[in-house]
């Protein structure tokens, strides 16, 4: 049997692919319902918060719906608070293309930063309860220099 610690690794894992491949109701199953989550600025501003899972999704699924992307995390550091909570650290970095971008959206944006989680075991399946997206770096391609490059 895989130890908590693993399987949560694995669900982060899945959590990049699912988003990567579009996978919005796998996606959504690593949630707890009442999962919130939060994406903070490199300056420490608040861009978005989320009070459920399915708003999270949602939003999630409206930003990639019609891009290419790539998500990654590593670095993880994990603490098991009681049998049934861990909370979770991971280094993360994304890179998300918009090919259908109009002139005044971005061509693609690249990220890095730190997910802090809360990881709950409900009906012996280890979801995220509380979510945030820390952001160290964000840049942004604007579409006339995407369209400059070679």
């Amino acid at each position: 049997m895989n130890s908590a610690i693993e399987q949560i690794r694995v669900s982060k894992a899945r959590y990049c692919r699912y988003l990567d491949t579009k996978q919005w109701n796998a996606f959504a199953a690593l949630f707890t319902e009442d999962a919130t989550a939060r994406i903070v600025a490199p300056d420490g501003g608040l861009i978005a918060a989320f009070d459920s899972a399915s708003t999270f999704v949602g939003a999630a699924r409206q930003f990639l719906e019609n891009a290419q992307s790539i998500h990654q995390v590593h670095n993880d550091e994990l603490a098991i608070l009681s049998p049934n909570e861990i909370t979770a650290i991971w280094s993360m970095e994304d890179y998300i293309v918009f090919p259908t971008a109009s002139a005044n959206e971005p061509a693609s944006v690249h990220g890095y930063g730190h997910y802090h989680e809360t990881w709950l075991r409900t009906d012996g399946t280890w979801r995220i309860a509380r979510l945030e997206l820390r952001r160290t770096i964000f840049e942004t391609t604007s579409k006339t220099a995407a369209s400059d490059l070679p």
